[in-house]
């Protein structure tokens, strides 16, 4: 790669690794700040889940725009990314899950690259989770390195265990046209707290 290149978040935080991931999966990372681009991924969650100690955190969590409130199996889900030329260092999502007579529960985030292999997915204000980011058989691998709440000017560090635990996503190609993502979060007193997997493709109209 060349250093003066603009590259991706995540082209930034894989370095070498970057091309060693699952083609469909780059295609997926491959915006870069500072452009405008725009991605949509559609699917279906095979399953969302939380479990009871996780109840605690909902309201809080969705305080901040993070976590799914609700339980459930095959749920539709679209996910919008984007890039924007006013904006050098973020990739946004969008996520929609259509729950069967519930409201739509959509949770919104930006990731952003800190430094060497490691990147931020902030919600709302401030509050964000470290992830380091590296390949596996050409999966794409997010182990979580602790949360963040950016307070201002100052960075306040918040352990895995004060909140859900670790978490853990890998996203990885099934076929050409398809990925799995598969994310859990353990606790190391209370076991998985909150989960999700699902199977999806990129709608190649919604390209830009």
């Amino acid at each position: 790669m060349q250093k003066n290149k603009a590259l991706s978040v995540m082209q930034k935080a894989l370095g070498e690794q970057w091309d060693q991931l699952d083609e469909i999966v780059q295609r997926h990372y491959e915006m870069k700040p500072g452009q405008r681009s725009r991605l949509t991924v559609s699917g279906t969650m095979d399953r969302v889940f939380h479990s009871n100690i996780a109840k605690l955190f909902l309201l809080p969590g969705r305080l901040f725009g993070a976590l799914i409130p609700y339980r459930g199996v095959n749920i539709a889900t679209e996910v919008r990314n984007w890039t924007e030329v006013d904006n050098k260092k973020a990739m946004f999502w969008h996520r929609t899950l259509k729950f069967p007579g519930k409201p739509l529960a959509v949770f919104k985030s930006r990731m952003e690259h800190v430094a060497g292999d490691e990147i931020i997915e902030y919600v709302r204000f401030g509050m964000g989770i470290r992830m380091r980011m590296s390949v596996s058989n050409g999966a794409l691998v997010f182990t979580s390195r602790g949360y963040t709440w950016d307070i201002g000017i100052a960075r306040l560090s918040i352990p895995t265990w004060a909140i859900l635990g670790d978490a853990e996503i890998i996203e990885r190609a099934i076929s050409e046209k398809e990925f799995y993502m598969d994310f859990n979060m353990v606790h190391p007193l209370f076991g998985q707290t909150f989960g999700y997997s699902g199977t999806f493709s990129i709608e190649p109209s919604a390209m830009e």
